[in-house]
């Protein structure tokens, strides 16, 4: 029997007044900006201007047999992934772990980490990022690609590896375990 999970959530999230004091603010399904990237769709609940603590809150939904991540680490950024739907495969340094709806995985900044969809199912994960200012990092990549017409894997993958040098993120995709290499393009 298959089991439907439906999350209803209010993400309060805020406006910056003329004191750039953050304001509460609802934002209703489906009206969260939502960015294409490689693959995955992501969502933008809430970004770091948001609220004081500078957290980004995102949806990711990554289709069958996707590559959400690849391992790397974040100097300045811890991640939590709380999976909604569907199951999602997680590095942890060495370690994988699968991990189902309801799980919620913490990976602080300095843990090579990665994540993936290699079922036939789609999946949908929360994640949070703090402090958030990482969030953007997807519309950046996304900017570059558009701007420099990158086609090939090698070309989108060295675009990738530039915008994360400059924010502090190391890929090593050394580190991908073959589960997830039979993911790439």
């Amino acid at each position: 029997m298959k089991r439907t999970v439906w999350c209803f959530a209010l993400i309060v999230v805020s406006a910056t007044t003329a004191a750039s004091e953050p304001v509460p603010k609802l934002v209703p399904p489906g009206s969260a900006p939502v960015i294409d990237y490689q693959g995955s769709t992501m969502a933008m609940l809430s970004d770091p201007e948001s609220t004081p603590s500078r957290t980004a809150v995102m949806t990711i939904d990554l289709p069958p047999r996707t590559f959400g991540a690849p391992p790397h680490s974040h100097d300045h950024e811890d991640e939590q992934f709380y999976v909604l739907e569907g199951n999602v495969s997680f590095l942890d340094r060495e370690q994988t772990t699968s991990a189902g709806p309801g799980t919620l995985v913490v990976l602080p900044r300095g843990h090579v980490h990665g994540f993936w969809n290699e079922t036939d199912e789609p999946a949908r994960v929360l994640l949070i990022v703090s402090p958030g200012e990482f969030a953007t990092f997807f519309d950046e990549v996304v900017r570059r690609i558009r701007e420099s017409a990158a086609e090939t894997p090698e070309e989108i993958g060295a675009l990738i590896e530039r915008a994360a040098a400059e924010r502090g993120v190391h890929i090593r995709m050394d580190l991908a375990p073959p589960a997830a290499q039979a993911l790439l393009p």
